[in-house]
């Protein structure tokens, strides 16, 4: 059987979303399924959300720009997912309170976009902040979730192939951790059309 070679790629063309203040909707929520972290030295399997806006900016060849933010899965009160649904309504997760995460489809809000650079010195766009919006934005439509999700399975069998392949010998080897097995993806519903805006409405959830 011969050898499996994958080369990284240096992402090719990919522009990251301009930095600033940017009206956006959310145009995907989804499931990331168990995902290994790795928190004060400890690895574990969290379950993972990404959370996908669009704004009205556009690439240099016109297409509308698009921006994630990935969260565990929790609405405890000292989860990043349950501090940013709080900002984005400008209430707070109540204890006890459910959360349906498809409402948030569809729904407009306002983000403040900054650029960094990861460990190979590639520069992303990263969301730090959100609020309540400040005016309607509309999906473009040219989105696809079921694209999406076939990028992220894509992407899971290439790091558990990665991660099965024959490592160089050390002088102390030790066992490499499991990688999550692809999930099954289901295409998401098209994200629902947003509500008319109104200045004095609260997003939907």
């Amino acid at each position: 059987m011969s050898n499996l070679i994958l080369q990284c790629k240096d992402g090719g063309d990919f522009q990251p979303h301009p930095e600033g203040i940017h009206p956006a909707v959310c145009v995907d929520v989804m499931d990331l399924g168990l995902v290994e972290t790795d928190f004060q030295g400890q690895k574990k399997m969290v379950n993972k959300v990404k959370l996908v806006f669009e704004s009205e900016a556009k690439t240099d060849d016109g297409k509308p720009c698009s921006v994630s933010k990935n969260f565990t899965a929790s609405l405890n009160p000292k989860a990043k997912l349950a501090d940013f649904l709080g900002k984005w309504r400008g209430r707070p997760v109540l204890p006890g309170e459910i959360v349906d995460l498809a409402k948030l489809l569809g729904a407009c809000c306002t983000l403040v976009i900054s650029h960094q650079k990861n460990l190979s010195g590639k520069t992303y766009a990263s969301i730090d902040a959100v609020s309540k919006p400040t005016r309607k934005v509309a999906p473009s439509g040219t989105y696809d979730p079921a694209a999406a999700r076939l990028r992220y399975a894509e992407w899971q069998t290439k790091s558990a192939l990665k991660a099965a392949s024959p490592q160089p010998m050390a002088p102390a080897p030790t066992a490499a951790a499991p990688v999550a097995a692809p999930r099954a993806t289901v295409p998401a519903a098209p994200a629902p059309a947003a509500a008319p805006f109104d200045n004095n409405d609260d997003v939907p959830f």
